[in-house]
């Protein structure tokens, strides 16, 4: 899989994406994140002693959040319309001297080892064309006893599952259940060449969070923990009706 491929990808997805995190801002979902990634956190420290390290940052949600906490930032993208569309959010947060914003491949870095306190990531990891080498990565960037964090769903198991795409198809008769801006929706053109990603990606294949939590131990991490109930706090009641074929989960893991 090419990874410019799907930088261009998210490159044309950004404003529609970005918009999508701007309602995410204006609603229940930017305080029920905001708590969460605080609990989350809170065994490391004060969030004003934190460094964070937000991989596949998109938009900056997670980076503007971190941000308002008082966490020191750093952010990394491989997408420029996607850095684009974070640094613009940041301004309007009043956030953007609060985080460093890098264009880059997650998978590897730019860092020193030992950099960061945490690691966070949301809807990034199904996207990995070598997971074990980011899985890698990351843990040579954490602090030892920092935090990995990734919240991720098995977003495209219908392509491959027929009993998911049965109650995917069930599920998701009537998008406007969802309640997003027109202008947030990716079109039917964007879906289908996602799909096309998908099916080139190796975690498609992989039944998840299971999979991640036997390579995290193999990879040297430890107190490797998953929530596989964790949308149930931070989805929007239109999220868990539509996406209820792939909720989303949550993987901690120490160094």
């Amino acid at each position: 899989m090419d990874p410019q491929e799907i930088s261009r990808y998210w490159d044309v997805r950004a404003p529609s994406y970005s918009n999508g995190v701007r309602d995410e801002m204006a609603g229940f979902e930017r305080r029920a994140w905001t708590q969460l990634l605080s609990e989350r956190l809170a065994s490391l420290g004060n969030p004003s002693d934190l460094r964070v390290l937000d991989l596949g940052c998109g938009p900056g949600f997670f980076s503007i959040l971190l941000a308002r906490q008082g966490c020191r930032v750093d952010a990394v993208d491989a997408s420029e319309g996607m850095l684009g569309q974070a640094h613009a959010n940041a301004v309007r947060a009043g956030v953007e001297n609060e985080i460093t914003f890098h264009k880059g491949d997650i998978k590897l870095t730019c860092f020193n080892d030992d950099s960061f306190d945490a690691i966070v990531s949301r809807n990034v990891t199904w996207l990995l064309d070598e997971p074990l080498q980011a899985y890698g990565e990351w843990h040579r960037l954490l602090v030892p006893g920092g935090k990995m964090i990734a919240f991720d769903a098995n977003w495209y198991r219908y392509l491959i599952d027929a009993e998911t795409d049965r109650k995917r198809t069930a599920d998701q008769r009537d998008s406007s259940v969802l309640e997003w801006s027109a202008d947030a929706v990716a079109t039917s053109v964007e879906e289908r060449a996602c799909e096309q990603i998908a099916l080139r990606l190796p975690l498609t294949y992989e039944l998840r969070p299971s999979w991640d939590a036997a390579v995290l131990t193999d990879l040297g991490y430890s107190s490797v923990l998953t929530d596989e109930s964790v949308w149930r706090r931070v989805w929007s009641r239109g999220e868990q009706l539509f996406y209820a074929s792939s909720p989303l989960f949550m993987i901690e893991a120490v160094k």
